[in-house]
């Protein structure tokens, strides 16, 4: 078994956001990054993404 595709990884970093990814998936993901710019940007992209919303969140809390 090699390496999942783009679209896997992009899947389950989405699905990170959802619910706690496990061991073997997160390994997967860091490895693909190691060898892949465009899903790391993918997932530098969905982090920047939460942080804004959590910001947004509290921001309007007030």
């Amino acid at each position: 078994m090699g390496l999942p595709k783009c679209k896997d990884i992009t899947r389950m970093v989405l699905e990170g956001e959802e619910r706690r990814l496990g061991q073997t998936e997160q390994l997967l993901i860091r490895a693909h990054y190691l060898i892949c710019k465009g899903c790391t940007n993918f997932g530098k992209q969905v982090e920047l993404m939460r942080k804004a919303s959590a910001q947004w969140r509290s921001y309007s809390g007030e």
